[in-house]
């Protein structure tokens, strides 16, 4: 696993099943397209609610973004938090090892105490199999979210999830804007109800680069999403 780009460009990031267990790792090329379609995020506030390796979070931070970094497994935590004293980054990059659901909490007293910024992205991406009572993780997260007080106005949730996952089109206030398939998983993308994704993006992001559909991605079933312009290219 390498950073793509930014301040941190080409740095290979260490993943052993001893040091991170049985975790799942994101895809370069999931990885890739997403960042490649946000384009730089200078100034903007990421969290990074399932870190695992913390290779999303570190990409974020790489590209400018101040980044909370959220990683409940003990021994991982432990891991990323030795990377991070290797690296060097003592700024710009928070990690915190409780449940993600406990951060959350954190966060939100935080924000009303004007201590902590809303955030403009949030990257839910738990093990695919985990669940939080009859509910699977990356829901019960997006709930989590949803009714909180921790998204920007303009904020985007972008959840990854087994593509055989099927997640409610609305978690009121927000809305599913987008949906993409990378192999076995699903981007799924939810905004507030009255900003358009490209909008939101847009106003966040101005200028950000487009990737080529790749071999494996295609068009989500049902009617389909008609933004002013797609960040997340065509679906065609």
């Amino acid at each position: 696993m390498r950073i793509i780009t930014g301040r941190l460009r080409g740095r290979s990031l260490p993943f052993s099943q001893r040091r991170h267990g049985d975790v799942r790792v994101t895809s370069s090329r999931l990885k890739e397209a997403v960042f490649a379609r946000l384009g730089p995020l200078d100034g903007v506030h990421w969290l990074d609610l399932c870190a695992g390796s913390g290779q999303i979070g570190l990409e974020a931070y790489s590209r400018g973004a101040r980044v909370v970094a959220v990683e409940p497994d003990r021994r991982r935590g432990a891991s990323l938090l030795s990377l991070l004293k290797e690296w060097r980054i003592t700024d710009g990059m928070d990690l915190r090892t409780r449940r993600a659901e406990m951060v959350i909490k954190e966060l939100t007293t935080q924000i009303q105490g004007g201590s902590v910024d809303r955030f403009d992205f949030v990257y839910i991406d738990p093990p695919y199999h985990a669940r939080r009572s009859a509910m699977p993780l990356c829901q019960a997260l997006l709930q989590d979210i949803a009714t909180s007080d921790i998204l920007a106005r303009d904020g985007l949730v972008l959840v990854q999830h087994d593509r055989r996952q099927e997640l409610p089109e609305s978690v009121p206030p927000l809305a599913r804007q987008d949906e993409r398939l990378y192999g076995d998983s699903l981007l799924s993308v939810y905004g507030p109800v009255e900003e358009p994704v490209a909008t939101a993006i847009g106003e966040v992001m101005p200028g950000a680069s487009d990737l080529p559909p790749t071999g494996d991605e295609v068009p989500p079933e049902g009617p389909p999403i008609e933004p002013p312009v797609d960040p997340f290219g065509a679906t065609s």
